[in-house]
């Protein structure tokens, strides 16, 4: 492989316009070079927009161009798999966005294709790389709140549109969208794993999950609690931190952190923290910039696709638990 690394993106919907081809149009040691959208028109236009030479209306003619060394899979949920799969199979460096397919059998399908061929395979959980995030983890990590004890986190807002107010089944609805990454966050920033899991969900008329409420036991001891939303007038998205030490929360996209700790003494008071900078073409750049580095040391990907794996079986639990009324061991 070239000092340069050669991205080719696949879908050229809104999120590939406006924060993943904007960000890697600030990496100098990448380069956009093919690009490809079932509307070979929106795939125009984000090549003109960013100067990028191939454009195609098939899949293939990206993730098979020896021209390519990554591929960026940005597809609606349902198709994920499959593009990666595709990339995967012919030898590239994969960055996918979230949920990485539409439950854990997609997901151990990437992730065994990832580990066969020996690339570097990335989900797309970018909220990983907001700055106010970051700086939970740190105080996490630091022991600012001791054993954490209880988590509460939620995250949505209005009514979703398109592809993604579509059926649960086609990979539409606020578990793929905001589940995944909330649920992502609070195994990140906890460093723990999910033993098992209740849950309850309001599905609308279309087969599309509404409101979900889940309950998850990790298995270091804590509890964790979820509330996903599109049926709310504001949006809202926080995790909150509680540990026999002390609390942390975290407001996006006010980014707003409050802390109170009996481990560090500025903070044995509630402190309430302002840390600007956090938007999503800026968290893209950071997540996009580590993918980058990644391939060209060898390194492990910062958020191995094992990780999108372990999010899925949340999900599938979730759902499996409203349905039958159980806890489900994952």
């Amino acid at each position: 492989m070239s000092d340069t690394l050669r991205v080719g993106l696949v879908g050229c919907g809104g999120q590939t316009r406006m924060n993943l081809a904007p960000a890697f149009s600030r990496i100098d040691s990448a380069r956009l070079v093919s690009c490809a959208d079932v509307d070979e028109a929106r795939a125009r236009q984000v090549a003109d927009a960013f100067g990028i030479e191939a454009v195609h209306d098939s899949v293939a003619e990206v993730t098979e161009s020896p021209r390519v060394d990554a591929v960026v899979v940005a597809v609606p949920h349902r198709y994920l798999k499959d593009v990666a799969l595709s990339a995967i199979g012919a030898g590239k460096h994969v960055f996918i966005e979230k949920p990485m397919g539409l439950d854990a059998v997609e997901g151990a399908e990437v992730v065994e294709a990832a580990d066969r061929q020996g690339v570097v395979a990335m989900v797309g959980y970018c909220m990983r790389y907001s700055l106010s995030r970051m700086y939970i983890k740190s105080l996490l990590d630091r022991g600012a709140v001791g054993d954490v004890s209880f988590v509460a986190a939620g995250k949505g807002g209005g009514p979703l549109g398109g592809w993604l107010g579509g059926p649960w089944t086609e990979g539409g609805g606020q578990l793929f969208f905001l589940g995944s990454h909330l649920t992502d966050q609070v195994l990140w920033m906890t460093g723990d794993d999910a033993e098992s899991v209740s849950g309850t969900v309001r599905w609308n008329a279309g087969g599309t999950d509404e409101t979900s409420a889940y309950t998850v036991r990790l298995k270091g001891g804590a509890v964790a609690t979820f509330s996903v939303s599109q049926a709310c007038g504001v949006g809202f998205d926080f995790v909150y931190v509680f540990g026999t030490r002390g609390r942390v929360r975290g407001d996006w996209k006010g980014d707003v952190v409050t802390v109170e700790s009996r481990v560090i003494p500025e903070y044995a008071h509630p402190t309430v923290l302002r840390i600007p900078g956090d938007n999503l073409e800026e968290m893209c750049y950071r997540e996009l910039a580590a993918f980058v580095e990644a391939t060209r040391s060898g390194a492990r990907a910062p958020i191995p696709v094992s990780d999108g794996l372990r999010v899925l079986r949340v999900l599938d639990a979730v759902v499996e638990s409203s349905n039958t009324k159980r806890w489900i061991d994952v």
